[in-house]
């Protein structure tokens, strides 16, 4: 994690800092993202970006936490509002998703990258652990409201946790493939990673709710 040295920077040098450190990222993968890149960008010593942080992978997994942190801000603050049904919070959090989307493009396609980077041990174990907190929170929300009545009793939490979490990726692959959304030539051209607005968006968000929902609601006898 960054050392003391980083903290005591100013605001905007930090800021500057981690904007071209997601970019060195976001452009490359972990094995041939480069300090040397980052530092002359920077245009400070290699010596001095040392005093910041341990090591490459020590950046990369403060990254790591400050780009998901960013993205769960709002998730408590759903989770605790008790006149939300599992649907309407499922369909907020994917807003407050592509909301993070549209603000911090570079901090999102990082996460979609972290993802891809399976043959890094050391990224693999950052992306597992994310996944596995992401999961660990829908599929407590799956048992509580199984347990109110109000999902079907004859899903295995596990699993449909394990679903709904592919189905959000799965958003980034529906876009890339079926709109021609290319995310990381967007960011190149002007820091924005959609050229689609949120309303159209949504209108795919809605179609994965449905598919959720039907499998998820409690049928009528």
């Amino acid at each position: 994690m960054p050392l003391k040295t980083f903290h005591n920077l100013k605001k905007e040098r930090k800021e500057q800092i981690l904007r071209i450190s997601y970019e060195e990222f976001v452009y490359n993968s972990y094995k041939t993202a480069s300090v040397s890149n980052i530092v002359k960008r920077l245009q400070i010593a290699k010596g001095s970006f040392y005093r910041y942080f341990d090591s490459k992978l020590d950046l990369y997994t403060f990254l790591t936490k400050n780009a998901y942190y960013l993205r769960i801000q709002q998730l408590g603050i759903l989770l605790e509002n008790m006149s939300l049904d599992f649907f309407d919070i499922l369909k907020e959090n994917f807003r407050n998703k592509i909301s993070f989307d549209i603000k911090h493009p570079l901090e999102s396609i990082f996460l979609y990258n972290l993802m891809l980077e399976t043959d890094t041990p050391e990224v693999t174990k950052l992306y597992d652990n994310i996944k596995s907190e992401a999961i660990k929170l829908t599929r407590d929300l799956i048992i509580q409201f199984q347990e109110k009545g109000k999902l079907n009793p004859e899903l295995e939490p596990d699993m449909a946790s394990h679903f709904i979490y592919q189905s959000q990726m799965g958003i980034y692959e529906y876009l890339a493939f079926n709109k021609k959304v290319n995310f990381k030539e967007n960011i190149k051209k002007d820091q924005k990673l959609f050229e689609l607005s949120e309303e159209e968006i949504m209108k795919v968000v809605d179609q994965i709710i449905l598919i959720i929902r039907n499998g998820f609601e409690i049928k009528p006898r």
